[in-house]
């Protein structure tokens, strides 16, 4: 993976001083792959359990929050991309664990705007600014979740397998690993989610009658021109088929469809 953009904004050397947590190396995650060892029964998360690691949680994201960016912009890659997906994750599952159990919360606009979307009563959506708000330290600044995924890992490594890999916290969201991301597996890592996402019927399914069709996640009809459009997706996930399946998917006339989007919350004890 190859990158000719700058990971972090010029800015940031003027807010790393305001920065509570002192400027560090970069993390091994072990931590992170430790608490997520604990909480993560696939495709679940128990957030109940999460509730009694807020403290260790708390620690991972002090040292995301003290990574000297200095070092971090210098770091190879594979060090910078499993940093920001680890991240994202980790400030995610802050944010559930924050305002958990989730109840309708999102203030009034936001309340009619997932009434309206008929997001459900768990879903991170009544979460007020979920996505959008800056509440998350790391790397020198405060960041929100879109920040982090759409103004960092996604223009800076045009890498779609990250797609599979950050989770949104909802039951139809491709699953949330039980490790962290390392920068000596990254690449197998991500190839593993994916072929995740293949293996299940509920986000990828094939149906041969007739011209035939690929229904997918709903993720992957967002984020489709991360992958190259329809064509592309049908390339891209030809190479994780066998044969027979994949030059199925090259056949002219195949239909791609998308399954529905559940934003429930994607709890162990829903």
């Amino acid at each position: 993976m190859t990158t000719g953009k700058t990971l972090l904004p010029p800015m940031l050397a003027c807010v790393l001083a305001a920065s509570p947590v002192a400027a560090q190396d970069i993390a091994d995650h072990a931590d992170f792959t430790r608490i997520l060892e604990d909480i993560v029964q696939a495709p679940r998360v128990d957030y109940a359990a999460l509730r009694d690691r807020r403290a260790d949680l708390a620690a991972y994201l002090d040292q995301l929050a003290g990574t000297d960016p200095a070092t971090l912009e210098s770091a190879s890659d594979e060090v910078r991309l499993a940093f920001w997906i680890n991240a994202y994750n980790a400030c995610m599952l802050d944010r559930v664990s924050a305002n958990y159990p989730i109840r309708k919360n999102a203030g009034l606009v936001g309340s009619i705007r997932n009434a309206f979307a008929d997001r459900p009563d768990n879903s991170v959506w009544q979460i007020r600014d979920v996505f959008t708000g800056a509440f998350c330290d790391v790397a020198g600044a405060r960041r929100s979740l879109d920040e982090i995924e759409h103004e960092i890992i996604r223009p800076t490594w045009g890498e779609p397998r990250i797609h599979f890999a950050v989770n949104c916290a909802a039951v139809s969201c491709p699953p949330l690993a039980a490790e962290a991301y390392v920068p000596e597996r990254l690449d197998g890592q991500l190839d593993r989610a994916v072929r995740g996402l293949v293996a299940n019927p509920e986000h990828f399914l094939i149906d041969r009658s007739g011209t035939g069709s690929l229904t997918l996640n709903r993720v992957l009809d967002w984020y489709g021109g991360d992958f190259g459009g329809r064509d592309g997706l049908l390339d891209f996930f030809a190479r994780y088929l066998p044969e027979e399946d994949a030059e199925f998917l090259r056949r002219p006339g195949i239909e791609v469809r998308f399954f529905e989007y559940d934003w429930t919350l994607n709890d162990l004890d829903p």
